[in-house]
């Protein structure tokens, strides 16, 4: 198809204007049915389909990319259909004479039928209409184009700029969205008729305003006019090309004025090795009257543009998917947040990627895939360093804003701790992953260098048990005694150590074993945040102890001690000026300091989870914090009042996942399912897998933190072990609590000292198994009564090992229990007697020593999987013969991932064997022969949930990296 257009746009061009007619016959229902589409009005839609190719055809000769002809036409026509709403302007259609020789009484009666079809077809139509919209937007629009313009997925696709599988899924989860509506819309739409004159009328009006062709001279005075000018300009602003590539901007359909569709080739923005991925990405423009900066090529029209993967979508849950998958619910976990220079942009680094926020807005402007723990903007907002996550795969990335690319970097190295750009953004400087080095990155040749720390008094550092932070020339580490060392980032040398975090008190236990704490350090002053102020001069430390400490560097003898905390400091920040820092806890809170004479100004309270983040926006009026609960929330410094909230969705730890089926509700059809998900965190989230839409609720009890979750099969109860304090010094609260998902009310406890885990419901949701010390607990959730099964005699003398189960299962038909234990022995229940049943073979010696990661039944019972140490056993129950074993180590580029295969499930027809990996992987498996089917590459972190969709054709996965994945399996 674009082959075509541009043969046709060259004949065009070569002054074949007939040739025109061929683009309107082949593009009018398109246009028609976008303009229909967003203007709601079908005669005025014809007016403006006319307006648009006229504008189309004078405009035809700065087209630069005649291959990107529908793309560009979608532009023109969504510009005129936004300034025609903008301008309130409503045409009206002339009324035709009638002929003298007409009698009044046929007129009359030619009056009635014309009105009484007119009248037929606009009711129709705005059936249609209301129909339509209950589509979201991108749905109706290609619901609308795939029927009235009768335009196959890929034609779809090269109009809007889109891929056709991204069309595909829209007119999926539209005809769902519909379902019996959608055969009468279809053929509505298709019997709808533009009228047969408009390709006529348009032709006419090209040959009445004759396109004047240029001379072939070039007049001198316009030309000299335009050179002193261009001149001028350079004189005013500087001729550097930084400030031209952000004076250049690419096309904005959202501006408030008019802009002239214009595609030029800019030579000044500098030349990156890597290339956009998208064929249909626009060239920058001219920039318009609108004087708005930095408008990225992601704003295209209402859409959102995905430059990465050449998708344009406003439904962010489709951004960046494995091309498995079919929808993300959860955008990560929040682990750091960053303004851009001028404030107008916030990125948000998660487990998954950078999602970069428009702070007017709130709404998401572009996603970075790859996991991130530290970011950087470079100082004129161009680009945007992603440090990497806490996966060994991920390395350093930097990306170009504007367009989405990924800078090529001629040397990868390690993830970075925290990384800082220079001050003429020319070099990112930043501390490896291991803590071990300094890296100097070029930007523009994407050469790094590194060199390791010398004399480094406390040698290799351990991966995560320190905490970094960088300035201009310093980088200070803070250790898990409490120490801070001090770093000089161009001699690589140290500088000084800072001592002044003390322990707490021990406690009373801890006290009687001088053992315990000769072996095992107390790291009660631990440091967890560290930030310089911006003049380099001070260093604020959080610790464990509960305090923050404000150092002077210029006397590094004296410091300010602050505390108001009672948890733990995960997060701190300066403002921009120096003069204000903010402290974030693990008691949920955020407190503001006075650096000048270290007195508290005002908390700021909220969150319901420990803070992880800090950012102070540019001019320092207001601070955003990120919490484990997901939400970032926003501060006015002045006073601590709380702004409007606006970035949503971001979730932690999403422990469990099940589809929501209540007997006693309306969503229990599979054309309506509710997939219901639980957060570390105690929320319960509802996602409708057609709609994308979400709710919350909160579960009532504890809710600071999780240990332990199970949905029920149905979905419709969530059982749980709670816990006081910190994710990282929680202490069970000892209760099982029962919560009914629809309402989250709590419905029954069962007080339990032995620290509860492997929470596991049976089949029919009535009875929960759970294991404790060296015994197993059942629990009738209906009628209140418990038994436990022992492992172990411990009245008899403790024995030698305490049995420890670390998985459980219920047969089908809840008749059975199986139990696997950390020393490896599989052992086989019944329920009702607690009698044991089945032994099974021992396994290898070093799965002895890793234990049973998983279990799982087979629909029909008769096979067991059991997953161990890189390995997945499949056994024949009765007799218990082991049938094949699976080797499930995962290669992810040139690394090799081992691990215990977890969670484990079959699929509902017993075919198929789905398996998680620690690094996110999950693999499938086919039963009889234990060959792979596939790998699905999507999660970054331990994969929690494995679940199926009541109609068996999508597979739900949940993750700690704070995500759930739809995978289509009709895909695999």
């Amino acid at each position: 198809m674009q082959n075509n257009d541009v043969e046709i746009i060259h004949r065009i061009l070569d002054g074949n204007d007939g040739a025109f007619a061929e683009l309107v016959n082949k593009y009018q229902r398109s246009v028609h049915a976008l303009v229909w589409r967003k203007i709601e009005d079908f005669h005025i839609a014809e007016e403006l389909t006319q307006d648009i190719f006229l504008k189309v055809y004078h405009k035809l000769n700065t087209l630069k990319k005649p291959h990107c002809f529908a793309s560009w036409l979608y532009v023109i026509a969504s510009r005129r259909c936004t300034a025609w709403l903008r301008k309130k302007r409503m045409s009206t259609q002339p009324i035709e004479d009638s002929t003298d020789s007409e009698s009044g009484k046929s007129k009359y009666s030619k009056y009635v039928t014309e009105e009484n079809e007119r009248t037929a077809i606009e009711a129709q139509r705005e059936v249609v209409r209301k129909l339509l919209a209950k589509l979201p937007e991108s749905e109706r629009t290609v619901i609308t184009l795939r029927y009235f313009s009768d335009m196959s997925s890929a034609e779809i696709g090269a109009f809007l700029g889109v891929s056709a599988n991204t069309v595909r899924s829209r007119l999926r989860r539209a005809r769902n969205r519909l379902q019996k509506e959608e055969t009468m819309i279809r053929e509505a739409l298709e019997h709808f008729q533009i009228s047969p004159n408009l390709t006529d009328n348009i032709m006419q009006e090209i040959f009445q305003t004759k396109q004047v062709a240029p001379t072939s001279g070039k007049p001198l005075i316009p030309w000299g006019v335009a050179a002193s000018s261009i001149i001028l300009i350079i004189l005013m602003l500087g001729a550097s090309s930084q400030f031209f590539v952000r004076f250049q901007k690419p096309y904005n359909l959202d501006a408030l004025t008019e802009m002239r569709v214009e595609l030029i080739d800019t030579p000044i923005v500098l030349d990156l090795e890597s290339k956009l991925d998208t064929p249909s990405q626009l060239e920058n423009v001219n920039p318009s009257e609108n004087n708005t900066f930095n408008q990225q090529h992601n704003n295209v029209s209402e859409l959102v543009t995905d430059a990465q993967s050449g998708e344009t979508d406003k439904d962010h849950t489709q951004w960046k998917l494995p091309k498995e998958a079919k929808a993300r619910f959860g955008k990560g976990g929040i682990n750091v947040i960053q303004y851009s220079p001028d404030g107008t942009q916030l990125a948000v680094g998660t487990n998954i990627g950078i999602w970069l926020y428009d702070m007017e807005t709130g709404e998401e402007k572009s996603l970075f895939m790859g996991g991130c723990r530290s970011l950087a903007f470079s100082p004129d907002g161009r680009f945007l360093a992603n440090g990497g996550g806490y996966s060994d795969v991920q390395k350093v990335e930097l990306w170009e804003i504007a367009t989405g690319r990924k800078v090529s970097l001629a040397d990868a190295y390690d993830t970075a701790s925290v990384l800082r750009f220079s001050s003429d953004g020319k070099t990112v400087v930043s501390v490896s992953g291991p803590g071990d080095s300094i890296i100097n990155l070029d930007v523009e040749s994407g050469l790094a260098f590194a060199r390791p720390f010398k004399n480094n008094p406390f040698g290799v550092f351990k991966r995560g048990y320190e905490v970094y932070t960088i300035t201009h020339g310093k980088v200070a580490i803070g250790k898990t005694d409490g120490k801070i060392q001090l770093w000089d980032t161009t001699t690589h040398k140290a500088l000084s150590t800072l001592r002044g975090h003390t322990d707490l008190p021990l406690q009373p236990q801890d006290k009687s074993s001088l053992h315990r704490q000769t072996v095992k350090p107390n790291r009660k002053k631990q440091i967890l945040a560290l930030a310089f102020s911006p003049d380099g001069t001070r260093l604020a430390s959080g610790s464990k102890d509960k305090t923050v400490r404000l150092w002077d560097l210029t006397s590094e003898d004296e410091w300010i001690t602050l505390q108001k905390h009672s948890g733990w400091i995960n997060a701190l920040a300066f403002s921009p000026d120096g003069a204000t820092l903010a402290s974030g806890s693990a008691d949920t809170t955020v407190q503001l300091w006075d650096t000048a004479t270290g007195k508290p100004l005002p908390t700021l309270t909220g969150h319901i989870n420990g803070i992880t983040t800090l950012a102070f926006s540019p001019d320092g009026s207001t601070l955003a914090s990120g919490s484990a609960d997901g939400t970032i929330r926003f501060w006015n410094t002045g006073n601590g009042d709380p702004l409007p909230d606006r970035i949503t969705e971001h979730t932690q730890l999403v422990k469990a996942a099940t589809f929501f089926l209540d007997r006693e509700s309306e969503v229990t059809s599979n054309k309506n399912p509710l997939l219901a998900s639980a957060a570390f965190n105690g929320v319960i989230t509802f996602w409708d897998v057609n709609t994308l839409q979400k709710s919350t609720i909160q579960a009532t009890g504890h809710r600071d933190w999780f240990p332990s979750l199970a949905f029920s099969p149905d979905g419709t109860k969530l059982v749980s072990v709670g816990a006081k304090g910190t994710p990282v010094s929680w202490q069970p609260d000892h209760l099982i609590r029962l919560t009914d998902v629809k309402t989250g009310r709590e419905m029954a406890s069962l007080q339990y000292f032995s620290g509860a885990d492997n929470l596991t419901f049976s089949p029919d949701g009535k009875t929960l198994a759970f294991s404790g010390i060296a015994e197993i607990g059942l629990w009738n959730t209906e009628t209140g009564n418990e038994h436990t099964i022992p492992l172990a005699d411990l009245k008899a003398g403790m024995p030698h090992s305490i049995p420890t189960v670390s998985a459980l299962a219920f047969s089908p038909d809840g008749r059975w229990l199986i139990s696997g234990a950390v020393g490896g022995k599989i052992q086989m229940w019944d329920v009702p007697t607690g009698e044991d049943l089945v032994v099974f073979a021992a396994l290898t010696e070093q799965e002895n020593l890793r234990g049973i990661s998983a279990l799982a039944f087979s629909p029909d019972r008769t096979l067991l999987a059991v997953g161990t140490h890189n390995h997945i056993h499949l056994w024949e129950i009765e007799p218990s013969n082991k049938l094949l074993s699976i080797h499930t180590v995962h290669k992810r580029g040139r690394k090799s991932f081992y691990g215990n295969p977890d969670p484990l499930v079959f699929s509902p027809d017993g075919t198929i064997l789905v398996n998680g990996l620690n690094h996110g992987a999950i693999q499938l498996w086919d039963v009889p022969t234990g060959s792979q089917i596939a790998v699905l590459d999507g999660h970054t972190q331990k994969v929690e949930t494995i679940t199926f969709s009541p109609d068996n054709q999508t597979l739900v996965t949940t993750s700690t990296d704070g995500t759930i994945l739809l995978w289509d399996l009709d895909s695999l």
